[in-house]
C-alpha cells in the first residue's frame, strides 16, 4: 500500500505533537536554558533537548542533570522552573510544520475524526494547539497525564482511538520518533513516520513522509 492510500483510507488519524505537527524545539530549548541559568547552571545545546523531548519535560530534565552531573535532588526544582519558563514562552519561536494547517483544515472539512497523542501534559498540548488555531480540528487530545501510562506504552493511543469511536486496526498514528513507532506497534496500529521531525527512522519503518504537502497533493476521495 502506498503512503498516500494508507493516510487517506484510514477511518481515524492520531498525531504526535512535538516534531510532528508543530516545530517546538526552539521554545523548549530556550525555556530549559532559562531555567538552568536562573538556578545558576550553564546552558545546554539544543541537541540535548532534541534527543530527549519525546520523554516530555521530565525526560529532558533527567537528560540535562545527567549531562551536567547534577545531583538527583536538583531534578524536581529544575522541572518546576522549566515548566514555568515554558508556559511563559510557549509560542515565542514555535510554528506548525509546513502544510499542517491546510491538511488539518481539509480533514476537518471532510468531517474525519482526529486526535493528538503526546508526551506533553494535556494542558500544555491544549494551549499549544489553541495558540495556532489548531485545537478546533481535534475531537480528542491525550497528554502524558491523561492516562495512567505515557508513550511508548500503548494505553494513551488506545484511549485516543477509543474516544474517536474506532477500532485500533482502523487508525493511523503519525509521529516522528521511535517512541511513537513503539507505541503504535504495541497498540496494533499502523504508524506513519514524519521525517522532518526530531527522531531517527524507527527500526522497520515501512511508511514515511517528509512533507504534508505530499499528502495534500495526493488526497483521495472519500470511500463510498
Amino acid at each position: 500500500m502506498s503512503v498516500d492510500r494508507l493516510f487517506w483510507s484510514r477511518r481515524v488519524r492520531v498525531f504526535d505533537l512535538d516534531g510532528t505537527l508543530i516545530h517546538t524545539l526552539p521554545d523548549l530549548a530556550g525555556a530549559l536554558n532559562q531555567a538552568l541559568r536562573e538556578m545558576g547552571f550553564r546552558a545546554l545545546p539544543e541537541s540535548l533537548v532534541r534527543a530527549s523531548l519525546h520523554a516530555g519535560l521530565e525526560g529532558t530534565v533527567v537528560a540535562a542533570c545527567t549531562y551536567l552531573r547534577l545531583p538527583e535532588q536538583v531534578q524536581a526544582p529544575l522541572l518546576a522552573r522549566y515548566r514555568r519558563c515554558y508556559a511563559a514562552g510557549l509560542v515565542l519561536r514555535s510554528s506548525p510544520f509546513d502544510g499542517v494547517p491546510e491538511m488539518l483544515a481539509l480533514l476537518s472539512a471532510r468531517r474525519e475524526p482526529l486526535a493528538v497523542c503526546t508526551n506533553k501534559s494535556q494542558r500544555e498540548a491544549e494551549e499549544l494547539l489553541a495558540a495556532f488555531g489548531l485545537r478546533r480540528h481535534f475531537a480528542v487530545v491525550v497528554g502524558a497525564d491523561t492516562c495512567a501510562e505515557r508513550k511508548p506504552h500503548p494505553l494513551p493511543l488506545r484511549h485516543a482511538v477509543a474516544r474517536l469511536g474506532a477500532k485500533l486496526g482502523e487508525a493511523l498514528f503519525v509521529g516522528d520518533s521511535a517512541v511513537d513507532a513503539a507505541c503504535a506497534r504495541a497498540a496494533g496500529t499502523a504508524h506513519l513516520w514524519y521525517g522532518r521531525g526530531y527522531g531517527m527512522p524507527p527500526q522497520g519503518c515501512e511508511w514515511r513522509i517528509d512533507s504534508y504537502r505530499e499528502l495534500l497533493a495526493a488526497r483521495l476521495p472519500i470511500a463510498a
